[in-house]
């Protein structure tokens, strides 16, 4: 019995190897996919992601299975969109600073005859506009024509996909096969790589419950200045380093300023040129404390009733380094620091107190009254970026708590940008013996 599930096995393995090959193989078509005018190209390749996938099985078979009892009472099967696709080899995603601003477009993909109405079963939204479909949902638009559809990513799900941008999608200029922007993800093969014309390129590749991100940033529009990193290798979450704030506040959203001045009364642009740029944040705890409220009742007889309720409390234990010679003078100036009980508190925040020390050029802003700063390890990067969501997630954190079926599968996230401008990313999952994509994908 055993010999037979054994031979059982072997030949599966051999039939999906096999059918894995072909399948893998398909040469990546390049031309007529992506417009000239394009500035930024994510190409992702469905087919080194299917690889990726099948390795991960023939390596580790039972762990990238769900053995889950199905339920009773099965639910009518909506249809799937992907079932009205033709899955293609790739997929390439582009966008630039102009025509396409705010919005993130894929090539063209061929879709069956009920692609239509499976969208309108999934609540998009139809309109006709000079010979294509249009079908919109919050940040997704649909572009149909010909049995062809283009999807629409917007930063902001508020806006309308203009007018313009639907004539762009039908221009016929397009990079050729042998274009400079398409070398480097013809060089790397990997299941996921993002390319600028200004010679930024980065790289994903996956190992087992791990995605890693590698790359280069070019120096022409690079917004992180050189800096001495460091981190508390017992903290929650930390971001350290130094933002270019000119070059930053160029590539936020249009309505960022506005935003950020409705919320915070402050002008952003005064804070930009105020700041250096320079910052060391950690959240390295939660303090919780308890405080016993009394109150008063009285019982029919008019008896005073003593009524206790115990009261708990969660303040995030952060410290905020900030720098900037000015900083200090406009926060006072604005009225956003003021004195309060003989304490100097930054007034911005509503959920605790949060008491700031301003020394010459430096601000610091803290939910402690005397901060101690945990012994900070030195990196040689000028940006570091930290979050142990599985740490931040073990416990109740009251109004801090957050729950999101991705993150909540996350263990570690990390980005650093050496001082050479190379840049490391990691998502680590809790799981780490199941797929990345297939956590992703479920």
């Amino acid at each position: 019995m055993i010999k037979k599930i054994a031979y059982t096995f072997i030949i599966v393995c051999c039939i999906i190897v096999t059918v894995g090959f072909f399948r893998y193989n398909p040469t990546v078509i390049y031309a007529e996919k992506v417009p000239v005018s394009a500035e930024t190209v994510i190409h992702i390749n469905l087919r080194e992601i299917e690889y990726n996938i099948l390795a991960s099985f023939l390596k580790h078979p039972f762990s990238q299975l769900d053995f889950k009892k199905q339920s009773a009472a099965k639910k009518e099967e909506q249809r799937s969109l992907l079932d009205e696709i033709e899955i293609p080899s790739s997929v390439f995603l582009y966008t630039n600073q102009q025509e396409f601003k705010g919005f993130l477009i894929s090539s063209k993909i061929s879709v069956k005859n009920n692609f239509a109405e499976v969208l309108k079963e999934k609540g998009f939204k139809e309109e006709k506009s000079d010979g294509v479909i249009i079908y919109d949902k919050q940040q997704i638009t649909c572009v149909v024509s010909n049995k062809e559809a283009q999807v629409i990513y917007k930063v902001n799900k508020n806006d309308k996909v203009p007018h313009e941008l639907i004539e762009a999608l039908n221009k016929r200029d397009y990079f050729s096969e042998d274009a400079e922007i398409f070398i480097n993800s013809k060089k790397h093969k990997s299941p996921i790589t993002f390319t600028t014309t200004k010679g930024d390129f980065f790289k994903v590749l996956v190992d087992k419950g791990q995605l890693n991100i590698d790359g280069q940033l070019n120096e022409t529009n690079d917004i992180f200045l050189p800096f001495k990193t460091g981190f508390d290798t017992n903290g929650i979450a930390i971001i350290s380093g130094k933002l270019n704030t000119k070059k930053l506040t160029k590539i936020l959203p249009e309505n960022a300023s506005e935003k950020f001045r409705k919320l915070t009364t402050l002008s952003l642009d005064s804070i930009a040129t105020k700041w250096n740029g320079a910052m060391d944040f950690q959240l390295s705890s939660f303090v919780e404390k308890s405080d016993t409220i009394v109150t008063y009742e009285y019982d029919d007889d008019f008896n005073k009733v003593v009524k206790k309720e115990i009261q708990n409390n969660i303040t995030p234990n952060i410290i905020f380094n900030l720098e900037g010679g000015d900083l200090c003078e406009y926060l006072h100036k604005k009225e956003v620091i003021k004195q309060v009980g003989g304490n100097e508190v930054l007034t911005l925040m509503p959920l605790f107190t949060t008491y700031s020390f301003c020394d010459k050029d430096k601000l610091q802003i803290t939910s402690q009254k005397q901060p101690v700063l945990n012994e900070m390890k030195k990196l040689e990067d000028k940006f570091y970026f930290s979050f142990n969501v599985a740490q931040y997630q073990a416990k109740d954190r009251g109004v801090y708590s957050f729950k999101n079926k991705y993150l909540d599968r996350v263990q570690v996230l990390q980005l650093s940008v050496a001082n050479n401008n190379q840049l490391k990313g990691t998502i680590k999952l809790n799981n780490t013996s199941k797929n990345f994509f297939l956590q992703v994908l479920n």
